[in-house]
């Protein structure tokens, strides 16, 4: 019988079953300490993996027509002085009011203004104001205005009437916000993430060479930086720009809005805003770098 068992294979049939009982134990899902679900194989890791947390206010957006002026928001009015100059593109045409943050309904995040409005203005084109070659401006635009400056608003915005229902913005509609207070880890395709010491990707999928590809794709879904947010990890379906760029190497993210229902950024893609930490503490925005990429 040994003879036989040896002859079809029998010991190898018996070596696979072990490594798939192995592999399928290494994948099986757990609670770590903070409540996030990881595979088993990550387990003996996480002390590593907590060292690259960040924190971060996710959004929620809610398509809306029925919005005030002061409250948060994609895609309608903003609040600005009353006969403040309406941002214009190089061309002298209004700019598209992306969106608005009225950071006294956000949960309070590190190095963020804790009050006031930040606003993200783009142009309406097919290219959404960003200009692929490095030599020429974008046509976008961020504002922040402290509390104090907008005590009395502009009113009248019926010279944006057609701008809102562009065909060449990537939000359709207004939409309502709600804000998350979140922490994330990893932030797989971060410039500054994939440089963190403490988590190597690479090196776990060596470890775990039997199960590498279903582990993989499994730390990439639990760890992914999607979504609409401010602060944390930059999601992207392309690459980073700050990984070509040194001049914006320090950068992080400001804010990212991703696509959805009704809002989609050319082909399923994604939109980030990113700041130099020095400049978001004094609350200076002149000096943002726009970013958005599609599939």
């Amino acid at each position: 019988m040994n003879f036989l068992k040896g002859l079809f294979g029998g010991d190898q049939q018996e070596d696979n079953k072990s490594v798939n009982q192995e592999g399928g134990s290494l994948l099986e899902m757990m609670e770590s300490e903070h409540g996030v679900l990881i595979p088993k194989a990550l387990a003996s890791h996480w002390k590593d993996i907590k060292k690259t947390c960040r924190e971060t206010v996710k959004i929620g957006a809610t398509p809306n027509d029925n919005l005030t002026m002061r409250e948060s928001k994609f895609g309608h009015y903003p609040c600005i002085p009353r006969n403040f100059d309406f941002p214009k593109d190089k061309e002298g045409n209004y700019m598209f009011p992306l969106a608005q943050i009225n950071f006294s309904e956000v949960p309070k995040l590190k190095g963020f203004p804790e009050k006031g409005y930040l606003q993200f203005y783009i142009k309406t084109n097919d290219s959404y104001g960003l200009s692929f070659d490095n030599d020429v401006p974008s046509d976008f635009k961020v504002l922040f205005f402290e509390e104090s400056e907008v005590t009395d608003i502009e009113d009248d915005f019926t010279f944006l009437k057609d701008l809102l229902v562009n065909e060449y913005t990537p939000v359709y509609c207004p939409h309502s916000l709600a804000f998350e207070h979140r922490h994330e880890y990893v932030g797989l395709g971060d410039y500054h993430a994939d440089r963190n010491k403490s988590f190597n990707l690479d090196k776990l999928l060596k470890e775990h060479e039997a199960v590498a590809d279903k582990l993989e794709s499994t730390i990439y879904e639990i760890f992914q930086s999607t979504g609409n947010k401010i602060g944390g990890y930059a999601f992207f379906t392309q690459d980073d720009p700050r990984n070509y760029n040194e001049d914006i190497q320090e950068y992080q993210l400001l804010f990212q809005m991703d696509s959805g229902d009704k809002i989609m950024w050319g082909d399923v893609g994604v939109a980030n805003f990113f700041i130099h930490p020095n400049q978001l503490s004094k609350k200076d925005f002149s000096n943002v770098f726009y970013n958005w990429d599609c599939c």
